[in-house]
């Protein structure tokens, strides 16, 4: 008896779930549920219209899209259009416009390559000549630097107080030292011309 009504029960919950309604619980539009269930969806909006959607309908569904064969393919005037803007060339001339570039290409280093061979012959010749430059640079650096020095020391024992080379007042000294040199220098000068021509006027 128990048994029987188990059956009973389980006979009616089946009766009662084929006579519910289905719930679509996707929330898809009805375009895009026959799209997902791999269905071909009908021609709704005015862009779906246009030739380009048309010929990506065709590529899709193929003849079942109902698109006539002929549209796939280019007109006249299109053709003309893509051969004025060189947007499509023939193989050959590609071809032949790659084999130049590449043996311009190969030309251009063919040359850096013997210029390079050129420079690496000069190389040690440059390089004896830049070291020898660098000698001759530190050399007179060498030499200017002494003489600085030299001169910085002859100001100092001329005042008699040391002072920063860097310091305002050590170039109104050393103008000063300068000044006073070339007046001495002059006077010394004049002293000579004068005993000249004593000696003149004392042999004569």
């Amino acid at each position: 008896m128990l048994k029987h009504w188990r059956v009973l029960a389980r006979s009616f919950a089946t009766a009662s779930e084929e006579a519910a309604p289905k719930v679509d619980v996707s929330y898809l539009r009805p375009r895009h549920r026959i799209i997902a269930a791999g269905g071909m969806p009908p021609i709704q909006f005015d862009s779906e219209r246009e030739r380009t959607s048309r010929r990506e309908r065709f590529g899709k569904y193929g003849l079942a899209s109902g698109v006539p064969v002929e549209e796939l393919f280019p007109t006249a005037e299109e053709i003309e259009e893509e051969q004025a803007l060189g947007l499509y060339r023939e193989f050959n001339d590609v071809k032949k416009e790659y084999m130049e570039l590449q043996q311009k290409k190969k030309a251009a280093e063919e040359a850096r390559l013997t210029e390079l061979e050129k420079n690496l012959k000069k190389y040690p010749a440059a390089l004896a000549k830049y070291e020898a430059s660098l000698v001759k640079q530190e050399r007179e650096k060498d030499d200017k630097e002494l003489a600085l020095e030299k001169r910085i020391r002859e100001i100092q024992e001329y005042f008699g107080y040391w002072m920063d080379p860097k310091d305002p007042r050590f170039e109104v000294m050393l103008q000063q030292k300068e000044a006073e040199e070339k007046k001495a220098a002059k006077m010394a000068k004049r002293e000579e011309i004068q005993k000249k021509r004593y000696a003149e006027n004392v042999q004569g």
